[in-house]
């Protein structure tokens, strides 16, 4: 089977590096919980400001957490499955040698030949894809897994949903699969 995984709020916790980006570049204190739903550049009028850096900044995407559990799971998962990285890249193009250089340190076990940047996920071609966006899995083929993220907790949609990377593990094993 192949599984193809999303990664900024999927295996890398993105939210948390651009709330710590955004308190640094504007010597705030904002909490996730003061944002609520969605990202931090969105709610406040400083936006434009971080999302330029963000841009412009090569090294954003290298020193980014990875979400609990995923290297573990997915370790798992690589020894049954066929594992894809699909990033939505294009809107952070500055992002991909940083997200190369991340993905080599924090997942070595999958073949960079298996990461895919992309603008649009419908070319995408695998069994299940594992995304934070609804957007992203309205346009997918296969079977999509709604990763839960910040910014889709407001509201239900039509996907299987998974809070995290235990819970990914569960599905898969429910369904006879790891």
């Amino acid at each position: 089977m192949r599984i193809a995984i999303d990664m900024d709020d999927v295996i890398a916790d993105f939210s948390e590096k651009d709330l710590r980006t955004f308190n640094k570049l504007f010597n705030k204190e904002v909490t996730q919980e003061e944002v609520g739903h969605g990202y931090v550049t969105q709610k406040y009028p400083e936006y434009e400001d971080a999302m330029v850096f963000i841009r412009n900044n090569a090294d954003f995407f290298r020193d980014m957490k990875v979400m609990p559990d995923a290297k573990r799971v997915i370790e798992r998962l690589a020894k049954k499955h066929e594992i894809f990285i699909v990033t939505a890249a294009m809107h952070f193009s500055n992002s991909i040698d940083g997200k190369i250089d991340w993905l080599k340190s924090n997942f070595p076990f999958i073949d960079k030949r298996h990461y895919v940047f992309c603008g649009d996920k419908s070319i995408i071609n695998t069994d299940y894809l594992i995304d934070d966006s609804p957007k992203n899995l309205s346009v997918f083929s296969g079977k999509g897994l709604l990763f839960s993220a910040y910014h889709n907790l407001d509201k239900d949609y039509d996907y299987s949903r998974v809070n995290n990377w235990l819970e990914v593990e569960a599905y898969f094993e429910e369904k006879g699969l790891l």
